[in-house]
């Protein structure tokens, strides 16, 4: 079904699962307990790298119910399976491992390229410092900016570009070491996913092609330049990409048909339930009534299962809502939506920036429109009581 990560980071919601052995760490007092209590080498943190274990922990959310934010994309490009689920039941988040972690062949040629590094730079293996490409990718990451999504991405690229510019040179690259490529590649898959449009796409072909040209990577590692291809709308780029690296194994692309006026009205990419059709289509919200459903996420799914199960709610929905799926949704995922709920099916933005009046993409989240205006909007999914009570706030009749 479908299922968008937050951010290149992979950021995933932890709901109070428990480790089996022990009590999970549930506030940033008792992990600072645990680090000072616990030999690095004796915790399955001492797995991770210096700088990997670093900016797992600066990511870490806690809330009421223990941790609710983790980044795993240090996990799952350091540690094999087993060690990123050790990771994770420290903080009681074991269940939110499946696919995580590299198979034992990549684990050990990540390995061999860390002791090669440790040996050129003259330094044991687990205490390297951070390499100049190592500390800015931390400025990228790491950084805090709180603001609405659309200048967030944009002040994501804006650093990406300052931090790495020289870094990402023919000569740099033809120099770097393989920790610092596969670095350089997440900081260009990063500036990706807030700037499709940017230099991100171009940059992340250069290092693959490096690595590749090392054998450190195959077919599989180019999917986010695909993705990157479908989100800005080039199709025929993408399927020649798909042809070029087989190995990526996409599915195969709908064909666009039609051609759309917008007339000024935002759009959506309509994607049909088998999935081998799709059209770019104008959405009105200067009508008396239009409720836009930011959607894609499991919360999402569960709202529009119940939505579809309730016979006032399921008319409502389908004759005055669009779910809206971010830019970057497959259109695979699209179709599946479309045939678990038929009656309520989601759209794909066919450009964010085409719906500047969301200025949120957290899912799911309720905009409420009457004659172009926004009237009413909330976010989440607490179950049908809550969602009538939100209407009911609205002045939606159901």
């Amino acid at each position: 079904m479908l299922r968008i990560a937050v951010a290149a980071t992979l950021m995933l919601l932890v709901s109070g699962a428990h480790a089996a052995d022990t009590s999970p760490i549930t506030t940033p007092e008792a992990l600072a307990s645990y680090l000072r209590g616990t030999p690095i080498e004796r915790s399955p943190l001492g797995a991770l790298s210096p700088g990997a274990r670093k900016r797992f922990l600066a990511i870490l959310e806690f809330g009421d119910r223990g941790v609710r934010g983790i980044d795993v994309g240090d996990l799952d490009q350091e540690l094999t399976h087993d060690q990123a689920v050790a990771v994770l039941a420290l903080f009681g988040a074991q269940a939110y491992g499946d696919g995580l972690g590299l198979s034992p062949a990549s684990y050990a040629r990540r390995q061999a390229e860390r002791r090669a590094d440790a040996k050129r730079r003259g330094c044991v293996v687990t205490r390297c410092p951070e390499s100049v490409v190592e500390r800015r990718y931390d400025a990228l990451v790491l950084a805090d900016r709180p603001a609405p999504d659309a200048a967030r991405h944009a002040a994501i690229a804006a650093d990406y570009a300052r931090l790495f510019d020289s870094e990402l040179k023919p000569v740099a690259l033809k120099g770097a070491s393989a920790p610092d490529l596969r670095l350089l590649a997440r900081a260009a898959r990063v500036a990706l996913e807030a700037d499709p449009d940017g230099r991100a796409a171009d940059d992340l072909t250069r290092v693959l092609d490096v690595m590749q040209s090392r054998g450190m990577v195959g077919d599989a590692e180019f999917r986010p330049l695909y993705r990157a291809r479908v989100t800005t709308r080039q199709f025929d780029a993408a399927r020649a990409l798909a042809q070029t690296h087989p190995g990526m194994k996409m599915p195969a692309l709908p064909k666009l048909e039609g051609e759309t006026s917008t007339t000024g009205q935002p759009t959506v990419l309509r994607v049909s339930k088998d999935g081998r059709r799709m059209h770019r289509e104008a959405i009105a919200l200067d009508v008396p009534l239009r409720i836009v459903v930011v959607a894609a996420c499991h919360f999402s799914e569960d709202a529009a299962r119940a939505i579809a199960a309730d016979p006032r709610l399921d008319a409502l929905f389908h004759q005055h809502a669009v779910w809206l799926a971010a830019e970057g949704t497959p259109p695979a995922d699209a179709a599946a939506w479309n045939r678990a709920f038929p009656t309520q099916p989601i759209d794909v933005a066919w450009r964010d920036r085409e719906w500047s009046m969301l200025d949120s993409w957290a899912m799911p989240t309720y905009y409420v429109f009457r004659h172009g205006r926004e009237v009413a909007r909330w976010r989440g999914w607490l179950g049908l009581d809550a969602l009538r009570a939100e209407l009911t706030k609205a002045g939606v009749p159901y």
